[in-house]
């Protein structure tokens, strides 16, 4: 019987045979209607096995999971991306037949249907129907026969089933189906959760609406007990380790009025806070060793050193922090740290650029290092299993987040499938864990600055994917941002009004922080390099659609910016701010400054913004050892949102409970109030752009995020 998987069949005009993985387009010619001309294509196999999964299923929705099991035998850590991609590219291919409709719909959550019904071949379908028929009949003949032998074997399966009925029992709780159940339901966001030794007691930092960022405490054995404020609204804290007995927590402390950050230990049953060592952020990773011996965090309070492991010894008086990272001159910044429960490892997450991440995990007692995966954009937390043999982790990828495991032995990687994975962290061996669930859509928003009536941010493309970063060019009147409409963060253009849209890369990868060139041909971009340990600054040439990387021995790069005259483009390295050429000659280090985004505002001045402090600056080219303040750091505390334009700078500032849109003059120096926003609406790592000919400011809409700790069961980690 022929394989229904090879059956040839139609589209409208379009033939598809998997015998040869083609698509044949027919069309009459204008000269004659009876003449028909053909276009032959020829599509990757995984291409024609997702389109033929979809027509043998039409009218009905073929879930995302039936798909990846179907054409890549369930390995979902691969088949995820590569669906997407292989839709994004049948939708290309598929295009003549746009003229009849759409030809694959996406349902939101579900999966995907086919909208143009199949035309199976008549001849293979009726030899199908014959073979059918004859099979049948022997399989009626057979049936009889085996009535008998069926009726003397009942009683050996009734024996059977009664004997492996306890293991079936076993293999079944073993296999259990994902179930995610919420901790939390409060307004507000709720983050990075850790549950006590016992089980018994939850801890997370939450926002709640209009306040500071604290330490909250649930029973979980009681619900109707209410959550516990642990930490005062003098200080925001948001991340928290248990002691090995449960009796105290170790968190990162920031003072509201100072913002100087501690490590702290609470005593539960006193409430005595007790300062043991400095710190750089409330959401530092922290974890206390199975030993209970040692607190080790991450942290960057020491100057001119990138983020790294501190290890704190508990219990001892006057006991000396130490530093476990790399020193000086570093390639890479440590982030995140767990313990493994046996004591053995720490797992490390390693930042190598600001666009790419890994695990790692160090052996204890000698230092040695293994590296677990290669090439990830955000690792968002880790926790091990309690056999510490695997690991869970959450990655961020083109705006979504996923859970994963990870065997640290043979390194294979297994999906979790659960959307919105933030920070799981296991509970001792009950083999269930619990994480913050994020949802957030980024997006492209627009504020008009000439409306005489009070407006706010409207949203310039409607879209269900994630717009970013956009940068206006005013000589070719389009806009250039990051989306991931293709399932990967590309590079793609507009118009100032959001229409007529266009890709303009491919690369399957991060790509972020697009700037044009002045004259508005070239678009200056950063992705990752060939082994994910950096970035590289790309150049994309719109007449040619040449992609170059400009010459450059460093190892990381900050955002781009251009020259006045559009020759070169400043970033920032690891010698401060560095000039790169475009016709690869040997990059210029301007000063040892640490820029942020930078504008330039002449040939011989660059306006800027720094990461190791707030405020804003002017350094002279020609000059470069001189550097003047134009904004103060009081009044000027961001380092990505801000723009530059002829008559100012609008600029984003952050205040408790709201978010605020400035603008200041350049004549008069002063600063003014032109819009008030939730918390949270702009992203922190977004960028804006002004438009003089609608009179828009342009920036990424963060959103509100919805944060809620959730319990997860999954086979994988039981």
């Amino acid at each position: 019987m022929k394989d229904q998987r090879k059956l040839s069949y139609r589209l409208g005009l379009c033939r598809i045979d998997p015998s040869d993985n083609s698509v044949v387009f027919q069309s009459k010619t204008d000269m004659n209607e009876s003449a028909i001309e053909q276009t032959k294509l020829s599509l990757q196999p995984k291409f024609i096995e997702v389109l033929n999964v979809l027509a043998r299923n039409y009218p009905e929705v073929v879930t995302r999971d039936e798909l990846i099991t179907q054409v890549w035998d369930g390995n979902s850590y691969v088949g995820a991306k590569a669906l997407t991609n292989a839709i994004w590219h049948l939708r290309q291919q598929l295009s003549p037949l746009a003229e009849v409709g759409a030809v694959i719909e996406t349902v939101r959550k579900t999966g995907y249907r086919l909208l143009i019904e199949p035309e199976f071949d008549v001849e293979a379908i009726s030899e199908e129907q014959d073979l059918l028929q004859l099979t049948s009949g022997k399989l009626l003949h057979m049936t009889q026969r085996m009535r008998v032998i069926m009726t003397s074997m009942a009683l050996l399966i009734f024996l059977g089933m009664l004997f492996t009925g306890i293991h079936l029992y076993q293999d079944k709780q073993k296999m259990l189906e994902t179930q995610v159940t919420a901790l939390t339901r409060d307004p507000g966001s709720e983050r990075y959760p850790v549950v006590s030794h016992d089980g018994r007691w939850l801890v997370y930092g939450a926002y709640r609406p209009g306040f500071v960022p604290s330490l909250y405490l649930k029973d979980l054995t009681n619900d109707d007990l209410p959550v516990r404020q642990l930490t005062s609204s003098s200080s925001t804290e948001l991340r928290a380790a248990w002691s090995i007995d449960d009796t105290r927590l170790y968190f990162t402390s920031r003072t509201v009025t100072t913002a100087e950050c501690r490590i702290m230990q609470l005593t539960l049953s006193t409430n005595e806070i007790i300062s043991l060592a400095p710190c750089s952020s409330d959401m530092s990773a922290i974890d206390v060793s199975p030993d209970g011996k040692s607190l080790a965090y991450i942290s960057s309070h020491e100057k001119n050193k990138m983020g790294g492991i501190y290890v704190q010894s508990l219990g001892l008086d006057n006991t000396q922090l130490i530093r476990q990272s790399c020193e000086i001159n570093c390639s890479y910044e440590d982030r995140d740290l767990a313990y493994s429960p046996d004591g053995y490892w720490m797992a490390i997450v390693r930042r190598y650029s600001n666009i790419s991440e890994d695990i790692f995990i160090r052996e204890l007692s000698s230092g040695n290092e293994q590296r677990l995966t290669h090439g990830i954009e955000d690792v968002r937390g880790l926790g091990w299993t309690n056999d510490s043999k695997r690991l869970v982790f959450a990655t961020e990828e083109s705006g979504s987040r996923n859970g994963f495991i990870i065997d640290i032995k043979s390194k294979n990687i297994s999906s979790l499938d659960v959307e919105g994975m933030s920070y799981p962290r296991l509970i001792g061996d009950s083999g269930e864990l619990v994480y913050h669930q994020y949802h957030r859509q980024f997006e492209i928003a627009y504020l008009s600055l000439n409306n005489k009536v009070p407006t706010t941010l409207f949203p310039l493309l409607y879209s269900g994917v994630n717009h970013r970063n956009p940068d206006y060019s005013t000589q070719a009147l389009r806009l250039v941002f990051v989306s991931n409409e293709s399932g990967f963060n590309e590079i793609w253009t507009s118009d100032f009004n959001g229409q007529k849209l266009e890709q303009h890369t491919k690369l399957k990868t991060r790509v972020a922080y697009p700037r044009w060139s002045p004259d508005g041909t070239k678009i200056a971009f950063i992705a990752p390099d060939d082994n994910h340990e950096g970035n590289r600054i790309y150049i994309l040439d719109l007449a040619s659609k040449h992609i170059i990387a400009l010459a450059s021995t460093y190892h990381n790069h900050g955002r781009p910016a251009w020259s006045w005259q559009g020759k070169s483009v400043y970033a920032s390295t690891s010698a401060g701010i560095t000039e790169f050429y475009l016709n690869n000659q040997a990059p210029r280090v301007v000063n040892s400054l640490n820029m942020g985004v930078g504008f330039a505002s002449s040939a011989s001045e660059l306006v800027f913004t720094r990461s190791d402090t707030q405020g804003l600056w002017l350094v002279n080219l020609n000059q470069p050892d001189v550097v003047e303040t134009l904004i103060a750091n009081t009044d000027f505390k961001t380092t990505n949102n801000w723009t530059l334009t002829q008559e100012g700078v609008y600029f984003k500032s952050d205040h408790i409970g709201e978010q605020r849109l400035n603008f200041w003059d350049a004549k008069s120096k002063n600063i003014m109030p032109v819009l008030q926003v939730p918390r949270s609406s702009l992203s922190s790592f977004g960028s804006m752009t002004y438009i003089p000919e609608s009179s828009r400011l342009l920036m990424t809409l963060d959103g509100y995020p919805q944060r809620d700790i959730m319990l997860l069961k999954h086979k994988l980690i039981r």
